[in-house]
């Protein structure tokens, strides 16, 4: 186990593994060939590269789950400044907007792949207790805060008065998960969402901060370090 994935122990492998972590949780704009081929010559294949990203990204999705539920981890986390400390400051967005192909397919996993798609079918393609237009609104500004220029920009959805109040919601949830609060959750109440309604949208939010980290993540790998 990497308790501490920044810091600078144990062996070229293990450094590799917590890089992986820590970049697909902070800024996985950021990744390159060259952090690819790094990792290459510390021993990871593809295969290996392709699982710490899906792992990275998805305990992201439940380390934020378990911030809008209040529910305690069952695993210890070491960071600095303390994840629920919440005078932290939020994650910084992506700077960039970035598209192209994968530098490793999914497809190499196929239960993975097949299990993302399935989880996919189930977040978006529902119309209760969110309506599919306010999983579009969240799943777009998560995907702006993020970097995943696959997916079209919020403004080009029509203006509705809940929108304000989503985006919030997916700013923190995407940037700052551990300032989540009852009061977070006020601007949705005003506007009719109930509790079931608001867990929704918590989970469409961390959902798709899950599949546009992995999109963004494989997508920078095929590109030169800035």
């Amino acid at each position: 186990m990497v308790r501490a994935p920044r810091a600078p122990h144990g062996d070229r492998r293990t450094r590799a593994l917590g890089e992986i972590a820590s970049l697909v949780t902070l800024e996985p704009w950021t990744l390159s060939r060259a952090y690819h081929a790094d990792w290459h010559s510390a021993g990871l294949s593809d295969d290996d590269i392709l699982h710490a990203i899906v792992l990275s990204a998805f305990f992201g999705h439940l380390n934020r789950i378990a911030d809008a539920v209040a529910v305690p981890l069952d695993y210890q986390v070491r960071l600095s400044p303390p994840p629920t400390d919440p005078t932290a400051p939020p994650l910084l967005p992506s700077p960039v907007a970035v598209t192209g192909r994968p530098a490793i397919e999914l497809s190499r996993r196929p239960a993975t792949a097949q299990a993302i798609a399935a989880w996919r079918t189930y977040i978006f393609d529902r119309d209760a207790p969110l309506t599919r237009r306010q999983r579009t609104v969240l799943a777009r500004w998560v995907s702006l805060f993020l970097g995943d220029g696959g997916i079209s920009t919020p403004d080009d959805l029509t203006a509705n008065p809940i929108d304000g109040a989503l985006r919030e919601l997916a700013e923190t949830i995407t940037l700052a998960p551990w300032k989540l609060s009852d009061e977070t959750f006020r601007p949705l109440r005003k506007h009719g969402l109930d509790d079931a309604a608001i867990f929704d949208a918590c989970a469409v939010t961390s959902s798709a901060g899950f599949f546009s980290r992995v999109q963004v993540a494989l997508a920078t790998l095929m590109r030169d370090r800035a």
